[in-house]
């Protein structure tokens, strides 16, 4: 991470994302199911997740390694670790540190039996050197089990809205191999990184599923104004002039309204849930 982005995530962005905590767990929910059953955590293991955001699969993963079993949550923002330590106590759960850094070239006291991440890695300035440094948390015969956005075109969560916004307003082009979301869509490429890195046995399986945008119960409206405010959409459309953001949410919640089902909006997605052995 850059210096700007870690300033970034302990203001405006990390109190956005707390903001909106609610819908983007309930957003990812069925892919982080998914994950932690891949994942299948025993108790008495030692874990380390890498952005572990607003705490929610910090917290269940503490409770299924407990007793003996511990988490250390790294995030490079303060504000989300805060809100994390306290979620832990509300559920009750102890066995839980934190360490406020980047996973690119922070160090930590021991290595760890497992790591883990809930879409934490797509966003490294240097994902070589960040695989490389997460191998080192990880014990020899360990692995490591993440998950990552599948193909944009897979995706017309993000790619429906981001076209309905182009049309205002440029969008700025995002290098395929730069930090963004969809990084790490091309599966072979996600592969080789991680053999670069020191990582074997390297596996990248494809879930297909219902995305809920803006989270479970939102409608239309309620969805368009989460992706607008949430992703940051409706910062360059406010930018562009009086009216502009109301004319792309209005063509936006025209475009959800086919996917309104049985109280949500339900858009298909896909993700890659990828496991790797130290």
């Amino acid at each position: 991470m850059t210096d700007q982005h870690i300033e970034d995530w302990n203001g405006e962005v990390g109190e956005r994302w707390l903001k909106y905590l609610v819908p983007f767990e309930s957003m990812i929910s069925p892919i982080n199911a998914a994950l932690m059953k891949t994942a299948a955590f025993k108790p008495g293991e030692q874990v380390v997740e890498i952005g572990s955001g607003g705490g929610k699969s910090l917290v269940e993963i503490a409770k299924a390694v407990a007793p003996s079993g511990a988490v250390l949550g790294v995030d490079i923002a303060e504000i989300l670790i805060e809100h994390s330590k306290k979620r832990a106590a509300d559920a009750g759960v102890n066995n839980v540190d934190f360490k406020c850094a980047d996973a690119q070239k922070a160090m930590i006291d021991a290595p760890r039996d497992r790591a883990f991440s809930s879409f934490g890695v797509m966003f490294f300035e240097d994902p070589d050197k960040a695989f490389a440094n997460i191998r080192r948390w990880v014990k020899p015969g360990g692995d490591f089990t993440f998950s990552c956005w599948g193909p944009p075109d897979q995706n017309p969560w993000i790619g429906m809205v981001g076209a309905t916004v182009g049309k205002y307003v440029e969008m700025p082009e995002r290098a395929a191999d730069g930090p963004g979301p969809f990084r790490m869509a091309d599966p072979e490429a996600t592969k080789a990184l991680l053999k670069r890195a020191g990582w074997k046995d390297v596996e990248c399986t494809l879930w297909k599923g219902e995305q809920l945008l803006g989270g479970e119960g939102a409608t239309p409206e309620s969805a368009a104004d989460f992706v607008l405010s949430a992703l940051a959409l409706g910062e360059p459309l406010e930018e562009a002039g009086p009216g502009v953001k109301e004319k792309a949410r209005t063509e936006i919640v025209k475009a959800l309204k086919p996917f309104y089902k049985d109280g949500s909006v339900r858009l298909d997605a896909a993700a890659w849930i990828v496991t790797a052995k130290a």
